[in-house]
């Protein structure tokens, strides 16, 4: 059995790079009758502020639509606005095609157009603007893997908003920044800032900044492990937000919900909302979106034991998967397969021109059989390319399971040999516990017998003062013996079970000055082994505690439920990072979760540098 510890619940945020160009993703008949209107209007104006301001109304209706087709009014809008000498207005363009080049992922051409507005609009004082330029040169950074010239822009954004009060870009701004910081693996900077930005947002005419900033920042808790507050952001804006035309946002925030009740352990509930998530993506074409809801929603079929479900959704992730990585090798085979079609038309062409005057029927029985044979290659080609995706996946699936067997015999193995190796040590540990007890322990009560009664015969040597001190080594070394033997078998073990051994062990760590906390229900009755290994593993927490925590108070919780044992071990310490540690090959963390393998239980750490440790151990019996 594996050590459980915490981890990060996966849960993918819905980070926006950039807020402005946010807005609807459709474009409905009435914005293209509106289109259709400016173009008219457009051929007949020859006056160039007005044709400026057809071309922007223009960019704008097609921005979310046709990205391609919007950035080209921007280009007729600067090409006018260059003619006429408008500064302010070509500053502008550049900004609008830098938009429109983040949209479309041009990030590299996008660049040099934000900066060309920026360096305008840093020189004519207008911080409103210059905010959402910086917003957009940080973005253009960001996507090129440079956080740190893109937080110091994110900044300049947020400090320029924050300057004339402009709580939409600063809000905007500091979601941006949340974004380098969970980049940066950061989660508790990010959700700081997104906080901050989902506050300053929080007025209802900041609605549509407000609902992608709540999925972000719900999104983060479930990450962060707080699952109820997550939920409760996520169920809130779902009350606000309009379910059918932000089917983005919608989706996102679903599947979010189906991540939170599957953490919570309500699988059903989880998978409902997985699947009204794809749902969602796959009516409305987000085919991006479907394909990363769908590991979730395998999963989740899986989870409820609903594994046909699970299995035909995963044939189709790996096709469309397949279908992505090989697009641009299926685009040649089409060419070249058009090209073959075409040329065998050519030829049939040919043919049927060369003897269209001797046999008409012999033309229509040539071109019949060259189009099946044309459609048969092409149901071939087809089949075969199915079979073979068909055996690639079961010959997968094959060696994942065989790989999976491989790994439990060699787990099997290993405890085998672990529970050898510990009943081994066991056995000589009380062998030896016997041999100091019965044998040297005795050895050395009797020398200090004797050499009492040679004390009180020789009065010359207590003058000396030799006595007294060689009294004192034979009381330490008797001491040292019965300490050594307790260790390697306690005695309140053999004598009063388990319970005594941890009351043992209370009473010696109150001795050395900590303040514990002890708690024991009725243990129920168990075989000496698995009370001598639960006695080791306390023996072992407690021993790296005393060498590295500093703690002053301990917590010590043995309680027994129905079917199992739970060992509960807190402290007020350093703490450490687990991962850390771990990674660094810790003896004593190896130790513990090898002891925990071979009782075939679960372990917990809960550990943070300042914040103390704490470590449950559920014990079946």
């Amino acid at each position: 059995m594996q050590t459980k510890v915490f981890i990060t619940y996966r849960i993918r945020l819905v980070f926006l790079a950039f807020f402005s160009c946010i807005g609807g993703y459709h474009l409905s008949a009435q914005e293209n009758k509106v289109e259709d209107s400016l173009k008219v209007v457009l051929a007949e104006t020859t006056n160039d502020s007005i044709r400026m301001n057809l071309y922007n109304e223009l960019r704008k209706a097609t921005f979310y639509s046709e990205p391609e087709i919007s950035k080209a009014y921007t280009v007729s809008y600067l090409e006018v606005a260059e003619r006429v000498g408008d500064s302010f207005r070509i500053a502008l363009c550049h900004y609008y095609l830098g938009n429109a080049d983040v949209t479309m992922g041009n990030y590299e051409e996008a660049l040099p157009n934000y900066l060309k507005a920026a360096n305008y609009f840093e020189s004519s004082d207008d911080p409103g603007r210059l905010s959402s330029v910086y917003n957009g040169i940080a973005a253009a950074y960001e996507k090129h893997g440079l956080d740190s010239l893109s937080l110091s822009y994110y900044q300049k954004s947020f400090d320029k908003s924050n300057a004339v009060d402009n709580k939409k870009n600063m809000g905007i701004a500091l979601n941006n920044i949340s974004n380098i910081y969970r980049n940066r693996g950061d989660l508790d900077k990010s959700i700081e800032y997104l906080e901050r930005s989902r506050d300053i947002l929080s007025d209802p005419s900041f609605k549509k900044y407000f609902i992608p900033i709540s999925i972000n920042l719900a999104s983060a808790y479930s990450d962060f492990e707080r699952p109820q507050e997550a939920k409760e952001i996520f169920l809130n804006t779902l009350t606000i937000m309009d379910t059918t035309a932000d089917i983005l946002h919608y989706g996102s925030l679903l599947r979010g919900l189906g991540g939170v009740y599957s953490h919570e352990g309500d699988k059903k509930k989880g998978l409902r909302y997985y699947e009204r998530a794809y749902e969602a993506f796959r009516e409305h074409g987000f085919t991006d979106e479907k394909l990363e809801t769908m590991p979730f929603l395998i999963d989740a079929y899986y989870e409820n034991n609903e594994t046909k479900k699970g299995m035909n959704l995963f044939y189709e992730y790996s096709e469309a998967k397949d279908s992505i990585f090989n697009t641009e090798k299926e685009k040649s085979l089409t060419e070249a397969l058009q090209k073959y079609e075409a040329e065998k038309k050519d030829k049939a062409l040919l043919e049927q021109a060369l003897t269209i005057e001797k046999n008409a029927r012999q033309k229509n029985r040539i071109l019949f059989g060259l189009i099946t044979a044309i459609l048969f290659a092409i149901v071939i080609f087809l089949f075969f390319r199915k079979r073979l995706q068909y055996q690639k996946t079961i010959s997968e699936q094959n060696a994942s399971l065989q790989r999976q067997k491989i790994t439990e015999l060699q787990q099997k193995n290993k405890l085998l040999a672990l529970s050898s190796m510990i009943e081994g040590q066991e056995a000589e540990r009380l062998r030896i516990a016997k041999d100091l007890h019965d044998s040297l322990g005795g050895l050395l009560s009797t020398v200090k017998a004797h050499f009492t009664t040679i004390q009180k015969e020789i009065q010359q040597l207590a003058k000396l003062n030799l006595t007294t001190r060689t009294n004192e080594l034979i009381d330490e070394a008797c001491i040292e013996v019965r300490r050594i033997s307790h260790n390697m078998m306690p005695h309140a073990l053999s004598i009063s079970g388990l319970k005594g051994a941890v009351e043992d062990i209370a009473g010696s760590l109150k001795e050395e000055g900590y303040h514990i906390t002890l708690e024991m229900s009725d243990l129920p009755v168990m075989d000496n082994t698995k009370q001598v290994m639960i006695y080791r593993l306390l023996q072992e927490i407690i021993s790296n505690l005393r060498k590295h925590a500093n703690a002053k108070s301990i917590l010590i919780q043995l309680l027994a439920y129905d079917s199992e044992i739970n060992l509960l071990i807190e402290d007020n310490g350093d703490g450490f990072n687990y991962e850390e540690a771990l990674a660094k090959d810790g003896l004593g963390i190896k130790s513990i979760n090898s002891r925990v393998d071979y009782l075939d239980a679960t372990i917990e750490w809960d550990t943070k540098p300042g914040n103390g440790t704490t470590i449950s151990i559920n014990i079946p019996l």
